[in-house]
């Protein structure tokens, strides 16, 4: 992970900044083999945007969180970076619920990976809404509003649209990336992790 982490600080250099390295990188990664295109047209937005798809419950996302936030902090500040939890089963739909919930309240960035060492590191399970509230209070939250948070239509509202988000990009695994609404990457397809932002760099100045 140290050596893992090392690489990424190479790598956290603005991506829209024209060099021999993108030149490179745009001979070394093709579609279909290190990437594939879901949308037949480039996003209408301005904004380059990333979606980070991942699960609390996923092992390989806990392992690449640190990695993912590193990255994240080095993008430039025009790029858009949103994390959307995947819903393919009940645990998976609650641990969504709880990001959303944590996000409703400005905490998702600072309390996410408390949310990962205590499912992967401490092993127990934060699958009822019991065992979410006894453990946000382990945070110091206050149990009757994040309660209130947790079952908010909000929260409801926001589900509905990662499911159909992910459901849009046909989202096969976590983690996984979709950037600026057109090109999906992950692991798998990059190589490697290391492989996997330098890819990620490279969409970004498509």
């Amino acid at each position: 992970m140290r050596r893992l982490l090392t690489v990424i600080g190479l790598l956290c250099v603005s991506v829209f900044t024209v060099s021999s390295g993108v030149a490179n990188a745009m001979d070394r990664y093709v579609a279909g083999v290190h990437y594939k295109i879901v949308a037949p047209e480039p996003s209408k937005t301005q904004t380059p945007h990333v979606l980070s798809f991942f699960s609390y419950a996923c092992p390989h996302c806990y392992h690449l969180e640190p990695v993912v936030d590193q990255w994240r902090k080095s993008l430039s500040g025009n790029v858009v970076f949103e994390r959307v939890p995947a819903q393919w089963n009940p645990l998976f739909n609650d641990m969504a619920r709880l990001y959303y919930a944590l996000n409703e309240l400005g905490l998702a960035d600072l309390h996410g990976q408390d949310v990962f060492d205590e499912i992967h590191k401490r092993k127990r399970s934060l699958h009822t809404e019991g065992s979410i509230l006894a453990f946000v209070q382990t945070l110091g939250l206050d149990k009757a509003k994040f309660k209130q948070a947790l079952n908010s239509d909000v929260v409801k509202k926001r589900m509905r649209k990662g499911k159909g988000v992910m459901t849009q990009y046909k989202v096969p695994g976590v983690p996984s990336f979709v950037v600026n609404g057109r090109y999906f990457a992950n692991i798998s397809m990059a190589g490697s992790p290391e492989q996997l932002f330098e890819v990620l760099n490279f969409l970004l100045t498509k």
